[in-house]
C-alpha cells in the first residue's frame, strides 16, 4: 500500500504521481502479481484524485482506499468516471463493540459492496466479537470467493411489490452474477410483512434463501413459475437485515448468458504503457550486463553522379546498465581494411535526447495514442504513437510497438525533433528479439537498428544510411568485467556512449578515458591526374582535401579541395539564423582552359573553337521545413572568359568575357535512401555582345533560365548496394555557351562524356550505380547512363548519350588510398571526332 499524502499545489501533485508511479514499477519488477493500493483518501480530497488520475496516474493503481464503505461516495464517483478498471478499498471500517451489532454491521456492508467497485472491506474490530463474524462469512462464501457483477435489472424485469403496490424503488436491493458459478444472486434488505418478488427466470429452479444471521441455507417457500413466459414469483421474508436468494441449484444460467456480462476488451492506453514499464524494470533488473558483437554499415553518396562511399566496421560491445562501450575490432572505407591506424573518422551525430518514450519521468515529455494492432515478426502487437509536447526541444516522434501477450517492446521507429544542423534529420527503426537470458526467461533485446539521417557537407544535402547487426549475445556473463578490461587494455579505437552523444574512448598513461574534444577534421594530401578530351593536356592533380566541421572553433564547417590547377571550396554556417536556416559560400576555379567545341549534323567544326576558363562563387541561404524537407534560394557569380584556339578562325568573333548573375530556388525532400529534388535559376549576363557567325547571336539569350528535377533510390544487400536515379534538365533561352554539357563536376554528369563540347538544351536521363567489394581489398563501383537530349541547333529530334564506367578504390602503400575513375560514352555520330574516354587517377594520404 502508498500511503495517500495532502498535495494541494500542481508541483505537489505532479511529485506525488511520480512517486506512486516508480513505485509500482519497482513492485512490478520483483513481483508482477503484486497489487498497488493508494490509500487512503479522505472524501474531502477527491478533487484532488481526480487531477492524479489526469497525470496517467490510473494504470499505475490497482484499488484506490477510502474511508467509507458508501458505494456512491465522491471518491468511489471519481473512480468510476477516470479509471473504471480500477478497485475500491474500505480502510478500517468500524463494526461496533457487542457481537449482535458487528455481525448485523459486517451483513450491511458487505452487502452493500459486493459486486460494487469495492473490492476489499477491512474492520476494525475487539478480539472477542470475531468468532460471531465467521459465520456470517461462511454464509456469503459463494458471492465472496468468485468475481461477482451486477446485471441489467430493465432485461430481468424485476418488480418487488407489497400489498399490490411497486415498492422497487423503496427495497435496497442488488441483483447480481456470479461468474465462476455461472449463478444469479438477488440480495436485498426489507423489514415488514407482505413483501413479493417478481423476476424473469429461464432456469425453472427452485431458488433457496440464504440467511447470513441465523446460518440458514433453505428453499424459498412460496416458489410459482410460469414456464409460458418465463417469470418466477415468490413471497419474500423481511427480517430487517440483508437475505440472498441463490439460484445455484445446478440450473443453467437464469437471467443472462454469460457471454453478456463478460467481453473481452482491449486494455487502455496508458494500462498498456504501465505494464510495459513494469515488464521493462523487471528486465533491467534480470539483464545487468551483456556482451554482443556489432556489424555496422554506414553509406553514402553525394549525387547520382558521385563515387558511393561505404564504411564498415566490426565491433564488440559492453553493455552495463545505462553504460554502453564498445571496441572497434576492424575498420573497412570503401572495401579496404584499415587497423588501429585508420585514418580519424569524424563523429557526426544528433543531439542526444536524455527523454526517451514510455521512460517513467517526473515531467511527461510526450503524447501518446493507440493507433491499433499490427502484426511484428508474427506478434500482434500494440502500436503506439507518440509525439513530443514541447516542439521547440530535441526528442522523437513516431510509434513503439509493444507485444500484445507479453507487453515488452518489439520495435520503435522513431524521428528526432528540433535538431541542429548540420543534420537536417535523423531517423532510426530498432527490432527487439528475445535472448536467452542464464537461468531466468527471455529478454527482449535491440538486434537490429536502421539509422537514416540527412546532414549537410560541403553545401550539400547528404543521405548517411547506416545498419547494425546485433548477434552473439553472452548475458550476464561471469567474465564481463574481465573481457572489458581487456578490451580497454588493447590497441583498438573503443568508444564510449555519453549523455553528450558518442565520444572516443582514448588511453592516456595506460587508462582510457573519454575524449570530450571530438575529432571535427579530416585531411590528406592529393596527388592525381584527369583526361578529359576538352582539354588538351592531362590535368596534374596535387594539393589537400580538407575538411573542418568546426572551423575557426563557431560550429562552422570548411571543405577545400585544392590540386594545383583545380580548386573547389566551401564555407558552411549550419545555424545561420536559429537551428532551422543555414547558409553557405562556395568556389570553383581552374587555371587553364577548356575548349568549348562546336558541332552539326556533319561534325565538328573546328573553326569555331572556344577557349574558356570559368571561375564561380555563390552563397545559399537553406530553410529547413520539415524533418525531411528543405528550401533553399541561391545567388550565383560567374565569370567567364573567352578567348581564340588554336584552330579558330580568324575571323570567328568570341564572345566577350563577361560577368553572369543567377538567382534561383530549389526543394529538396530525402528519407529512407530516397531523395526528390527541384530546382529553378534565372540568369542574367552583365554583357552579352554579338559572337560568333551571322545567325548564331541572338540578345534574347543574355537572360536564361535552367530548371530540372530528379529522383533517386538506394538499395542496399549487405556490402552490395544499386542506385537508381532518372531526372530531366530543361531551360528557357539557352545558347552555345549556357547549355547542358557533362563534366566532372556537372549535377548531370554521363560517364566518358566530355565535359565540352556535347551539349543539349533539353535532356533526359536514367543513370544506375552498383556497388560491392571484392576481397575486402578493392571496392568497385559500375556505371550505366543513358540520357536522350535534344539541341534544335544541331537537329530537331531526341539524341541518345549511353555512358558505362568503373571506379575503384583501394588501400595503396604507406597508408595511402588510391582511387580511379574510367568512363567510355557511345555518342552519335557527330560527337565522336574529339574522343569519348574520360578518366581521374587519384593518390590520397590522410594526414
Amino acid at each position: 500500500m502508498i500511503g495517500w499524502r495532502a498535495a494541494d499545489s500542481p508541483d505537489a501533485r505532479a511529485r506525488l504521481a511520480f512517486d506512486v508511479k516508480s513505485a509500482n514499477v519497482d513492485v512490478r519488477a520483483g513481483d508482477p502479481d503484486a497489487l498497488v493500493v493508494l490509500g487512503g483518501v479522505p472524501e474531502d480530497e477527491a478533487d484532488t484524485l481526480r487531477a492524479l488520475c489526469a497525470q496517467d496516474l490510473a494504470p499505475y493503481v490497482d484499488a484506490v482506499g477510502v474511508t467509507t464503505d458508501a458505494p456512491d461516495s465522491a471518491v468511489d464517483r471519481v473512480v468510476a468516471e477516470l479509471d473504471p478498471s480500477a478497485a475500491v478499498v474500505t480502510l478500517g471500517k468500524p463494526l461496533g463493540d457487542g457481537p449482535d451489532v458487528a455481525a448485523r454491521a459486517l451483513l450491511a456492508s458487505q452487502s452493500r459492496t459486493i459486486g460494487t467497485r469495492t473490492r476489499l472491506v477491512t474492520y476494525r474490530v475487539e478480539p472477542r466479537v470475531m468468532p460471531a463474524l465467521m459465520p456470517v462469512l461462511a454464509s456469503l462464501g459463494d458471492l465472496l470467493s468468485q468475481p461477482v457483477v451486477p446485471l441489467d435489472e430493465p432485461r430481468t424485469t424485476l418488480r418487488f411489490r407489497r400489498g399490490g403496490r411497486d415498492v422497487t424503488a423503496a427495497t435496497p436491493h442488488r441483483l447480481l452474477f456470479g461468474l465462476r458459478s455461472l449463478t444469479n444472486y438477488l440480495v436485498y434488505d426489507a423489514d415488514g410483512s407482505g413483501l413479493s418478488v417478481e423476476v424473469t427466470d429461464r432456469s425453472g429452479a427452485q431458488p433457496l434463501v440464504v440467511d447470513a444471521l441465523a446460518g440458514t441455507r433453505a428453499a424459498l417457500p412460496g416458489w410459482k413459475h410460469d414456464d409460458s413466459v418465463a417469470l418466477m414469483t415468490a413471497p419474500l421474508p423481511s427480517p430487517g437485515y440483508p437475505l440472498v436468494i441463490d439460484w445455484n441449484r445446478g440450473g443453467r444460467d437464469s437471467f443472462v448468458e454469460q457471454s453478456e456480462v463478460t467481453t473481452a476488451a482491449m486494455p487502455a492506453l496508458a494500462e498498456i504503457i504501465s505494464r510495459h514499464q513494469q515488464v521493462q524494470a523487471a528486465q533491467d533488473e534480470a539483464v545487468t550486463s551483456y556482451i554482443a558483437h556489432g556489424h555496422l554499415e554506414q553509406h553514402f553518396r553525394a549525387t547520382a553522379a558521385d563515387l558511393a562511399f561505404d564504411v564498415v566496421t566490426e565491433n564488440t560491445f559492453f553493455v552495463e546498465g545505462a553504460s554502453v562501450e564498445f571496441e572497434e575490432l576492424e575498420f573497412r572505407l570503401n572495401g579496404t581494411r584499415w587497423g588501429a591506424d585508420r585514418p580519424p573518422f569524424p563523429l557526426l551525430q544528433a543531439e542526444k535526447v536524455l527523454s526517451l518514450p514510455l521512460d517513467l519521468r517526473l515531467t511527461s515529455d510526450y503524447t501518446y495514442r493507440l493507433s491499433g494492432i499490427d502484426r511484428i515478426d508474427g506478434r500482434e502487437a500494440f502500436a503506439i504513437r507518440f509525439d513530443p509536447r514541447d516542439d521547440g526541444r530535441s526528442l522523437y516522434r513516431g510509434t513503439v510497438w509493444i507485444d500484445r501477450a507479453t507487453y515488452r517492446r518489439v520495435k520503435v521507429q522513431t524521428v528526432q525533433t528540433a535538431l541542429e544542423a548540420p543534420l537536417l534529420s535523423s531517423e532510426e527503426i530498432q527490432f527487439f528479439s528475445e535472448v536467452q537470458v542464464p537461468g531466468g526467461p527471455p529478454a527482449m533485446l535491440m538486434t537490429r537498428v536502421i539509422g537514416r539521417q540527412s546532414m549537410l557537407i560541403a553545401g550539400r544535402n547528404l543521405l548517411l544510411e547506416r545498419e547494425m547487426q546485433l548477434g552473439d549475445f553472452a548475458v550476464n556473463a561471469p567474465d564481463f568485467a574481465d573481457r572489458r578490461a581487456r578490451a580497454r587494455d588493447g590497441d583498438h579505437i573503443m568508444f564510449r556512449d555519453t549523455d553528450e552523444g558518442l565520444r572516443y574512448l582514448v588511453k592516456r598513461d595506460g587508462q582510457r578515458v573519454v575524449e570530450t574534444e571530438t575529432t571535427t577534421k579530416a585531411k590528406a594530401l592529393l596527388l592525381g591526374v584527369t583526361f578529359d578530351p576538352a582539354y588538351d593536356f592531362p590535368l596534374p592533380l596535387g594539393g589537400l582535401n580538407y575538411l573542418n566541421f568546426d572551423f575557426m572553433g563557431k560550429g562552422n564547417q570548411l571543405a577545400l579541395i585544392y590540386g594545383g590547377v583545380l580548386a573547389l571550396g566551401n564555407l558552411q554556417r549550419a545555424n545561420l539564423i536559429g537551428h532551422s536556416v543555414d547558409g553557405s559560400v562556395d568556389l570553383f576555379a581552374i587555371a587553364v582552359p577548356g575548349s568549348d567545341r562546336q558541332y552539326t549534323v556533319s561534325g565538328e567544326r573546328p573553326e569555331t573553337r572556344v577557349l574558356n576558363i570559368p571561375f564561380s562563387t555563390g552563397a545559399t541561404v537553406g530553410w529547413r521545413l520539415a524533418e525531411f524537407t528543405r528550401l533553399v534560394g541561391s545567388y550565383q557569380f560567374r565569370y567567364d572568359w573567352y578567348g581564340h584556339d588554336r584552330t579558330t578562325a580568324d575571323t570567328y568573333v568570341t564572345p566577350g568575357s563577361t560577368i553572369t548573375n543567377g538567382l534561383g530556388v530549389s526543394w529538396e525532400w530525402k528519407r529512407r535512401a530516397n531523395s526528390v529534388t527541384a530546382s529553378w535559376t534565372g540568369y542574367r549576363r552583365a554583357s552579352w555582345r554579338a559572337w560568333g557567325e551571322p545567325g548564331d547571336f541572338d540578345p534574347r539569350h543574355r537572360d536564361y533560365a535552367k530548371y530540372s528535377l530528379s529522383a533517386s533510390k538506394a538499395y542496399f544487400t549487405g556490402l552490395h548496394k544499386v542506385t537508381l536515379n532518372a531526372a530531366y534538365f530543361g531551360g528557357r533561352d539557352l545558347d552555345r555557351f549556357s547549355k547542358y554539357q557533362f563534366g566532372f563536376f556537372d549535377e548531370n554528369r554521363i560517364r566518358g562524356v566530355p565535359s565540352a563540347g556535347v551539349r543539349f538544351a533539353e535532356l533526359g536521363m536514367f543513370r544506375g550505380a552498383y556497388s560491392f567489394n571484392v576481397f575486402d581489398i578493392y571496392r568497385l563501383d559500375l556505371f550505366l547512363d543513358q540520357a536522350v537530349g535534344r539541341d534544335r541547333a544541331v537537329a530537331p529530334g531526341w539524341r541518345p548519350v549511353t555512358g558505362v564506367g568503373v571506379a575503384f578504390s583501394l588501400r595503396g602503400p604507406r597508408n595511402t588510398m588510391v582511387r580511379g575513375d574510367i568512363g567510355k560514352s557511345f555518342l552519335p555520330r557527330e560527337y565522336r571526332r574529339p574522343g569519348s574516354f574520360v578518366f581521374q587517377f587519384q593518390v590520397l594520404k590522410p594526414l
